[in-house]
C-alpha cells in the first residue's frame, strides 16, 4: 500500500532485505568454559564449603577430608565472590551444575541458587551449625553441629581406615 490515509502520517511499503541476503549474525565456533586444574562436573565426590568455613586459612580441614575420600574441594558463591577459592569451583546457577555420587556440604546454608547446581547427587551429607538450614531439605545424611568439631573426627577416622 502506498500513500493510504494513516491518522498519524502517510503509510508506504518499503521493501525488506531477507536475512539471507544480510546475515547479521552467523556461528563461529563454539567455545567451552574453562575448565581449570579442577573439573568439578566430572568429580564422583565433591567436599563443598560455605561462608561457613570461616575464610580461606581453613579450607586444608575439606582438602584434607577430599583427598582423604578421593574427591575434589567446590564451593557457594559467597566463597567464590570472596576470591577463597576460584570461580570454576563453585556449584550452583551462577556456578556449575553437579552431579556426584557424594557431595558433602560442609557450612553450606543451601540457597536454592546452590542447591539447584548440586540436588541430583546420589548422596548429599551436610554439616551446619543451624538446623533449619535449607540444605538439610536435600540431605539424605544430616549433622547438626559445629564443622570444625565434626570434620577433624571425621578425617581422624578416614586417616585410621586409610593407614590400616
Amino acid at each position: 500500500m502506498q500513500n493510504d490515509y494513516c491518522p498519524i502520517g502517510v503509510m508506504e511499503e518499503v521493501p525488506f532485505a531477507s536475512e539471507e541476503d544480510y546475515p547479521y549474525k552467523r556461528f563461529l565456533q563454539y567455545l567451552e568454559a574453562a575448565v581449570g586444574e579442577v573439573d568439578i562436573t566430572q568429580a564422583d565426590v565433591i567436599v563443598s564449603v560455605g561462608r561457613g568455613i570461616g575464610g580461606p586459612d581453613n579450607l586444608s580441614i575439606a582438602e584434607e577430608m577430599a583427598s582423604l575420600i578421593g574427591g575434589v574441594v567446590a564451593c557457594s558463591r559467597p566463597v567464590a565472590d570472596k576470591n577463597w577459592l576460584p570461580k570454576e569451583r563453585q556449584v550452583g546457577t551462577s556456578g556449575k551444575t553437579v552431579k556426584p555420587k557424594l557431595y558433602v556440604a560442609l557450612g553450606i546454608s543451601g540457597a536454592f541458587q546452590h542447591l539447584a547446581g548440586m540436588k541430583n547427587a546420589t548422596t548429599i551429607m551436610a554439616v551446619n551449625k543451624d538446623a533449619k538450614a535449607p540444605i538439610f531439605n536435600v540431605a539424605h545424611y544430616g549433622i547438626v553441629d559445629d564443622l570444625f568439631k565434626v570434620v577433624p573426627g571425621i578425617v581422624g577416622k578416614l586417616r585410621e581406615r586409610k593407614e590400616a
